[in-house]
């Protein structure tokens, strides 16, 4: 007896949501869908302007409709151009998408945004340009980056409209979050497509490396502090001439890094302009190497002029 009540309430359950469907699909509804933009163009030339990624398209139809925006129909501004001469001209969206994308009596397109597209054709050129990373890296407790992210290979030919490549001097890889990192990353990364529709790249996928070491402490005496922009007709006695440096940073790195490695400044000009007496050095170190303490802490100066 209970199983046959089981299966009776198994299919009163799938009636009931049959009967949902069938009237909830036949009301009116509205959706926001975005359309990606793809322009295909003859060489030697290609295509520029102010054009998005995507438009945003407002969809308004019988729910048994709308489902045709996830499954059968071609969601994409799909745009030929045979061109002979570079030119100016404007695309209304709209008007293209209710033209092309075959939608039926019961659906229909609201808004566009943006409403108009404006085109430039322009001859098609390649150059090569540099690929900058856009990371963050958390690294787990008592572990830190060694060294700059190395991206292979760091530049790639590019190819599109000459006005287009112009202003383009590097490109930037699609941002990526590495949380509780405690060992060297290896992987690929995807450049950034906010022109794949306008440029081609020769590659959309790079090689990303980063240097992962345990975190250490080393101390390095003896520093030399040096002087730049000193004039020539002067001569700068610093008070002592050399600093103790306490270091942090990976512990391979720390093992490899000798005082060769390690700089210390107090600019002239600071000298000048200084009114008390004393001034703290400034260091220029390996990637990755952060100062925790030095000693002595301030250091005196006189100036004296060249005999």
């Amino acid at each position: 007896m209970f199983k046959y009540r089981y299966h009776i309430a198994i299919a009163s359950f799938f009636l009931s949501a049959i009967l949902w469907l069938s009237l909830n699909l036949n009301q009116i509804y509205e959706i926001d869908k975005s359309v990606p933009i793809k322009f295909n163009i003859n060489s030697p030339y290609s295509v520029s302007g102010n054009i998005p990624l995507n438009l945003d398209v407002k969809f308004r139809g019988v729910g048994w409709n709308l489902i045709r925006l996830f499954t059968s129909l071609n969601l994409e501004f799909n745009y030929d151009i045979t061109a002979r001469k570079k030119e100016h001209f404007f695309i209304l969206t709209k008007d293209y998408l209710n033209n092309n994308m075959g939608l039926s009596q019961n659906l229909n397109i609201i808004s566009v945004y943006p409403e108009t597209l404006f085109v430039k054709i322009e001859d098609y050129e390649e150059k090569y340009a540099a690929v900058l990373p856009r990371l963050s890296i958390n690294c787990m407790e008592g572990y830190q980056v060694v060294g700059k992210p190395l991206l292979e290979p760091d530049t790639i030919k590019i190819g599109g409209a000459v006005d287009l490549l112009r202003n383009i001097k590097f490109l930037y890889t699609r941002g990526v979050v590495f949380d509780n990192v405690n060992a060297d990353i290896s992987t690929s990364i995807s450049i950034s497509d906010s022109l794949s529709n306008l440029i081609k790249l020769s590659q959309n996928e790079i090689r990303l490396k980063v240097n992962v070491e345990l975190t250490a402490e080393k101390e390095f005496r003896n520093i030399e502090i040096k002087v730049p922009n000193t004039p020539e007709d002067k001569d700068v006695l610093l008070i002592p001439q050399t600093v103790s440096v306490q270091l942090k940073g990976g512990v391979n790195q720390l093992a490899k890094i000798d005082n060769s490695k390690i700089n210390a400044f107090i600019d002239y000009n600071k000298i000048l302009s200084d009114t008390t007496g004393s001034l703290i050095p400034v260091f220029e170190l390996p990637e990755g190497c952060t100062v925790i303490g030095f000693k002595p802490e301030f250091i005196q100066y006189v100036i004296k002029k060249k005999s």
